[in-house]
């Protein structure tokens, strides 16, 4: 009887180690996705849109425009992108999170100049839509309920102050269809934004240089210090061994003791001890998988991913971050043959058949 009563004691106690252990886990994520508002820019004239998404989609959503793929209808929604849109909505904070060290608010994609607003309090300005924006907002953060508004930019308008800025024009390729997209005197303005090309029209596609909140947006509450990134880079392959550096890039709070791993299907493949400055430290680590099973593509065998763990301990917590590989050799063959040079790929060292434009 004893025995089972220890059993069962053991069991509860290793129960409340995984409870706390994934109460150590620093990072608290919330997405802030609902009850999302746009209108355009001194309007006032709210309606309901989705995040992510684009300011065209919710026009159409909202039976504010026609269907602008059909016929001509393209011509007609080319004053989008001349005036300004501004979205917004509120979201909860709960004490957990407001008790970590930092708060990041965290804008997976911009597109593209934009103005964010927390509680009233300019935080942030964005104008790349291919970049991730963060922010720590903790200090404009407050228990409860919060308002963020994004005020997003004429990408025409920013674009042509820049061009007029230039003194001199930069040729731009076909696909900045500016007659179509109505723009003073035909200014090509697409190369002086970090936005999406095809946005401003091709031979392929119609002109719809848009805006709004296309990717994600997430608060990430944390401690100490956390994993910003995680980059695996293959060394070497042979059907034994296969070699890689893991490169993490961490943010820390403060000078800290800490250890980073990776994991793979629970296998530990390495640890090491690291020092922590207050800032971004960066760190790399070699790591190597025994047999690997390689990935080919469809056609020629299985497209094999690894999933990989990056994982931060400190004394006041764990990080984990998570990534996918293929473990492969692809190899350009240029040599010298009756024809001239040859031109052709060699995956995991088999030739690969392939063709088109």
């Amino acid at each position: 009887m004893k025995g089972v009563l220890y059993f069962f004691i053991a069991i509860v106690a290793f129960m409340a180690l995984s409870c706390r252990e994934n109460d150590r886990n620093i990072v608290i994520k919330k997405e802030i996705a609902d009850n999302w508002e746009f209108s355009q820019s001194g309007k006032d004239d709210w309606m309901p849109a989705v995040v992510p998404g684009t300011v065209h989609t919710d026009l159409l959503a909202n039976g504010k425009i026609e269907d602008p793929f059909y016929r001509l209808n393209e011509h007609d929604v080319q004053w989008i992108d001349k005036v300004g849109w501004d979205y917004k909505t509120s979201f909860t904070v709960e004490d957990q999170m407001m008790k970590r060290d930092v708060v990041e608010l965290v804008f997976n994609g911009l597109d593209t100049y934009a103005d964010v607003f927390l509680n009233g309090t300019k935080v942030l300005s964005a104008d790349n839509m291919f970049r991730t924006w963060n922010v720590n907002v903790k200090e404009w953060l407050k228990k409860g309920e919060n308002d963020l508004v994004v005020k997003f930019k004429s990408p025409i308008k920013e674009g042509i102050k820049k061009y007029d800025a230039q003194g001199y024009v930069i040729p731009v390729s076909g696909n900045d269809l500016a007659e179509i997209g109505q723009v003073e005197d035909g200014k090509k303005v697409s190369v002086y934004t970090r936005k999406a090309g095809y946005h401003f029209g091709w031979d392929w596609g119609p002109r719809f240089v848009t805006s709004g909140i296309w990717r994600p947006i997430e608060l990430l509450a944390w401690n100490n210090a956390k994993i910003n990134n995680l980059q695996i880079v293959q060394k070497n392959v042979t059907e034994r061994k296969a070699t890689f550096t893991a490169n993490f890039e961490v943010d820390a709070v403060k000078k800290a003791g800490a250890t980073l791993s990776v994991i793979n299907d629970k296998n530990t493949l390495v640890t090491t001890n690291i020092d922590l400055k207050k800032g971004v430290n960066t760190y790399s680590v070699d790591f190597e998988i025994d047999n690997p099973k390689l990935w080919w593509t469809n056609g020629l065998g299985e497209p094999h991913l690894y999933t990989l763990t990056g994982k931060l301990e400190t004394g006041n917590g764990i990080t984990t971050t998570d990534t996918r590989i293929g473990i492969r050799t692809l190899e350009l063959v240029r040599e010298k043959d009756d024809a001239g040079t040859t031109f052709f790929f060699k995956l995991n060292g088999h030739p690969v058949f392939m063709k088109g434009a």
